[in-house]
């Protein structure tokens, strides 16, 4: 009885091998299994997304590193070209000729020295000119005499003010002048000196005809001549 029993072990044995494996998986667990790999295949959409957002905003950052300038720049604002003023330039005593003449009044001279433009370019005179009296040898006249301010003659008598003040342009044959008072001349007899101004714009002008005009009489011994100069101003200062 017992072979009986081994012989059928072994046959059942023989087929049971002959039958390929079958596993079944169950359903529940199935279900299981599917959520999971739903749940990691978001999650790794998510982080993918995430890493992209953060490598664009990188390079993003590292180019407006490397410029000043904006991204999107809006339309930039047009600037006008600013007109140029073309300014004459100072006259020179090589542009210019002086001639003056003075009058009596109460015991001193007054006039003015004419300064005319006789090149053919356009210049100007401004502010007040540096006046030396020379002697009969050319030589300065450095004592005995002082130089005070006056204003110009349009305002001594109350006239408008020039155009341009306090610049006086000059175009060619145009004329300004120097308004010049001059009293207590000592001692009574003492030869009447050469008048030279000074030019803003470089060198000296001689001027002509006052060498001729009677000096004012001494009224103070022993006190300094005193000569009134004004500023250049437009006109001939009659």
């Amino acid at each position: 009885m017992n072979d009986i029993d081994d012989d059928v072990r072994e046959l059942l044995r023989q087929k049971a091998q002959d039958v390929p494996p079958h596993v079944e998986v169950p359903r529940s667990l199935v279900r299981r299994v599917r959520r999971r790999i739903a749940a990691n295949a978001l999650a790794v959409g998510a982080t993918a997304i995430v890493l992209t957002v953060g490598v664009f905003t990188g390079v993003r950052a590292l180019d407006g590193m490397g410029s000043s300038e904006p991204i999107a720049p809006g339309p930039r604002p047009s600037v006008e070209p600013t007109p140029s003023t073309s300014t004459p330039a100072a006259c020179t005593s090589g542009q210019l000729r002086a001639v003056g003449s003075m009058e009596g009044a109460a015991g001193s001279r007054e006039g003015a020295a004419v300064l005319t433009n006789l090149s053919s370019t356009k210049c100007t005179l401004q502010g007040t000119p540096t006046i030396t009296l020379l002697d009969q040898n050319l030589a300065p006249i450095t004592s005995g005499i002082r130089f005070v301010s006056s204003p110009p003659r349009w305002m001594v008598d109350r006239l408008p003010k020039p155009a341009g003040w306090p610049v006086d342009a000059l175009a060619p044959f145009d004329s300004a002048s120097v308004r010049i008072r001059w009293g207590n001349w000592c001692p009574d007899g003492r030869a009447a000196p050469l008048w030279r101004i000074q030019i803003p714009g470089g060198g000296t002008v001689d001027v002509n005809g006052l060498e001729a005009v009677p000096p004012p009489p001494c009224n103070g011994p022993g006190l300094p001549s005193t000569i009134e100069v004004g500023p250049f101003e437009p006109g001939t200062g009659t």
